[in-house]
């Protein structure tokens, strides 16, 4: 008579489903899961795995539905509540995303999204900037600018959720992005913005801190250098808001970065934000993350100053 238990003996196939693959995936790393890891896990044969999902890229996104339908708010934002909205979509991430080893660094990194799950997500948080004021090109850049920066906190806090604290992170991020489109005039230069800094009080204004804020997410090296290279020349324009948001932007992009040029910049960037007096330890504790043997030792001198004088 064949077996339909569960105690190893030959029997019936495991019934498969794709919720059940899903399920499977997230009991483990993500980062390092194999097809023939999670077979096991299923307990089906490899090839019976691949005629519901056709390779990993396949389970990573049954995955990614799965937790876009975990941290997605079931009310939709409005103008009353879409800061509410957006914080708890946050801290929804947080606790998922940080639940799964690997996932936060998985999504962190540069790859084909999901369109079906990850569009979601990205049309109701953007959904949300609009409900707060700002236009449809306004609330997009919004979204890149906070999606980048609460994943690549995730990704830096790895399995230690409890430090930095999130919270103070992601209520600078919020408060940093512009949220109402006649905050300021797009066709403001970056030189009209500083003759306004040295004629009033210090700010380059929400326009360019957004742009910066891309430059520091972007998957380009390049970009993220030639933004560390303007924080360096604008630092005596910026506002305490601005600097809070920028040192904690710089802190969890060089937890994460791999190109040593880059890091060196960020560095440098936060030494002289630090000059400013303008940002407190919590704003860029997840620097504590970075090792100090993997930071050149041209370099060691601008994260040991940072540590000395915050830490």
């Amino acid at each position: 008579m064949n077996s339909t238990g569960g105690n190893g003996r030959p029997g019936r196939p495991a019934r498969l489903s794709r919720e059940r693959i899903a399920e499977a995936a997230l009991q483990g790393d993500v980062a390092t899961l194999t097809m023939r890891e999670l077979a096991t896990r299923l307990g089906v044969s490899h090839s019976s795995l691949y005629r519901w999902v056709p390779d990993r890229d396949g389970v990573l996104d049954l995955v990614s539905g799965v937790m876009v339908e975990r941290v997605l708010p079931e009310d939709e934002p409005d103008d009353e509540n879409w800061r509410d909205w957006l914080t708890r979509l946050a801290w929804a991430m947080h606790d998922e995303f940080l639940a799964v080893p690997g996932y936060a660094a998985h999504v962190a990194r540069p790859h084909r999204h999901h369109p079906e799950s990850f569009g979601r997500l990205h049309g109701r948080a953007v959904a949300a900037f609009r409900a707060g004021g700002a236009d449809a090109r306004q609330a997009e850049q919004n979204w890149t600018v906070f999606g980048h920066g609460v994943v690549r906190w995730l990704a830096a806090a790895g399995s230690h959720p409890a430090e930095p604290p999130f919270g103070r992170y992601l209520d600078t991020l919020l408060r940093g992005l512009p949220h109402h489109a006649e905050e300021r005039p797009p066709s403001l230069r970056p030189e009209a913005a500083a003759h306004t800094a040295a004629t009033a009080s210090p700010s380059i204004g929400d326009e360019h801190l957004l742009a910066l804020a891309r430059g520091l997410a972007s998957e380009s090296a390049k970009a993220r250098e030639r933004a560390c290279e303007t924080i360096c020349d604008w630092v005596r324009s910026f506002d305490r808001r601005e600097v809070r948001t920028l040192a904690s932007l710089l802190a969890s992009a060089a937890v994460l970065e791999q190109d040593a040029t880059c890091l060196e910049s960020e560095l440098n960037a936060l030494g002289e934000l630090s000059v400013t007096g303008l940002f407190d330890a919590a704003d860029i504790a997840t620097l504590r993350r970075l090792p100090r043997d993997s930071v050149r030792p041209a370099d060691v001198e601008h994260l040991d100053n940072l540590m000395e004088e915050y830490f």
